[in-house]
Parts: C-alpha cells; structure tokens; sequence
C-alpha cells in the first residue's frame, strides 16, 4: 500500500506540483486548497500532511494545533510549508513535525517526505 500525503495548500499551482512531485515518487495524494472541517480530512487516513502556512489570510499553524488536538490525526506527522522568515519558530510552536522553507527544491522536499517513512529523525 503505497504511504498518503495530504497537501494542504492555497496556491493552487504550488498544490498541483507538489502533488505532481510526489506521486512521481509513488505517494497517493489528496490535495485540497482548505478543509472546511478536519472531520472532511480523516477518511483519507494520511500519513502525512504537507500543510501551508497561509491558507486564504488564515494561519496554518492554528490549523496544525486542531490538527494536533484531535485524536484520529494527532499521531500523523505535519510538516508546515512556508515563505515566513520564522518558519522553524512557527512549526516549533504549532508542533509540527519538520518544516520546508518556499521556494523549495523538488530533492529537498522529496527528501524531507521520505524521511518520515524511512523512520530517521528530524532535522530541527
């Protein structure tokens, strides 16, 4: 069974590289701009959520600790994809699990993936 990556992600073209990218390396993705409510989300069953920072003038971090919160999501790693400066503090705070500065380099972001399935620690 091939490991599920949820990409959260306002950037429509951002949302449908990424996606692009990782099916390439054998993910199965969803992809969606926001979820209306988290409940939407756990059907999926991801492994991981690839989560942007700025979804539509709203924090992603705020949308990482809900995540965090609830109990069918609260064990699958989240990583924050983010322009802001503060990009480590942010998932830091929000307990994401890693974080990927934008622009990012497809390698990087495949690397940082495939990490999480490879079982190696995190970097930060």
């Amino acid at each position: 069974m091939n490991k599920r990556v949820l990409i959260i992600e306002n950037d429509q073209d951002i949302r449908h590289i990424v996606e692009f990218i990782l099916q390439q390396q054998g993910f199965e993705t969803l992809s969606i701009p926001e979820p209306d409510d988290l409940a939407e989300i756990i059907p999926f069953r991801p492994d991981l959520i690839l989560l942007d920072e700025f979804i539509n003038s709203k924090p992603g971090h705020r949308l990482c600790k809900k995540i965090k919160q609830l109990p069918a999501l609260a064990a699958t790693p989240v990583i924050i994809l983010s322009t802001a400066n503060d990009i480590e503090l942010i998932a830091t705070d929000c307990e994401a699990n890693d974080y990927i500065g934008k622009p990012f380099e497809v390698e990087d972001l495949v690397a940082k993936v495939a990490r999480f399935f490879n079982h190696q620690p995190h970097t930060f």
